[in-house]
């Protein structure tokens, strides 16, 4: 591992292998040829829990492996997305609504809240009042959708009353906030990825073997945990990140606000000085 950062001390080293060894032998000690394996089975499994928790379970048990995708995304490949856990959220809002549907109701959401952003700063509201504002506009996307989906008969469109209210008001104030500071290409592209990333841990959460394997070994959480202080300290690569769209350059201050600020300091220390005398 050459690509070490130099951050791992000896003991967190040790530790850090603790994440991969300890797990790995409770893993192999439920396998039926070892005398262990009905004990942990019983007591270190969720295989066993009633069928109506497993989908709650699975919510759950999957996060540290799209927190592992994100890490991996970020740092390896170094493509940038809206923010370390959003990806995950969405995801587990997909599985509940589909990734087609989904999609398509985060883009309106998203498209919303762009448009009222603006408003709601150019009227000066603080921003607990706009986070309100935003996430009732939210909420009143949701119920005019949760309508819709009964005129229409069409239980897909019901569906999206799962969708997570602070998922579709963080994203899109993540992507609002990325629009005004770095521009229409850099927000279109992380949002684009993140999204991307939701997807693909959609997919991982739905393949029948992965997810028996989650319920049988719960403890392969922690082997998460260490794949992600690996990628950080030793692949910490960013591969791809030439193909992120360059943020805007920073404007340069003008002369007259640097005499300014300078003016100001220099009132600063003087005030300061005058009250230390006194």
């Amino acid at each position: 591992m050459g690509f070490s950062k130099g951050n791992l001390s000896q003991n967190h080293r040790v530790m850090l292998a603790l994440l991969f060894i300890l797990p790995l032998m409770l893993t192999v000690g439920k396998w039926s040829v070892f005398p262990t394996s009905a004990l942990l089975t019983r007591f270190a499994s969720l295989a066993d829990v009633p069928a109506a928790m497993h989908a709650r379970l699975l919510y759950v048990l999957f996060v540290p492996l799209g927190a592992v995708l994100v890490v991996f995304c970020r740092l390896t490949l170094g493509i940038r997305i809206l923010g370390p856990f959003r990806s995950i959220l969405i995801a587990v809002a997909f599985q509940i609504t589909g990734i087609l549907l989904g999609l398509i109701f985060l883009t309106i959401v998203i498209a919303v809240i762009v448009l009222v952003r603006p408003l709601l700063k150019a009227i000066h509201l603080p921003y607990f009042a706009r986070v309100s504002v935003i996430m009732s506009a939210v909420s009143a996307i949701m119920v005019i959708t949760i309508l819709m989906g009964t005129w229409l008969e069409a239980d897909h469109l019901r569906r999206t009353a799962y969708f997570p209210i602070v998922v579709l008001c963080l994203t899109g104030e993540g992507f609002s906030r990325t629009l005004t500071k770095e521009g229409a290409r850099s927000a279109i592209w992380r949002g684009a990825m993140t999204a991307l990333l939701a997807v693909l841990i959609t997919l991982l959460t739905s393949i029948p073997g992965l997810r028996q394997l989650m319920l049988r070994f719960p403890e392969l959480l922690i082997v998460q945990l260490g794949c992600i202080v690996v990628i950080s300290e030793y692949l910490d690569l960013r591969l791809l990140q030439w193909i992120n769209p360059a943020p805007p350059p920073k404007a340069a201050p003008q002369k007259g606000k640097k005499k300014t600020a300078k003016k100001a300091r220099e009132a600063g220390r003087s005030g300061e000085e005058v009250a230390a005398k006194t």
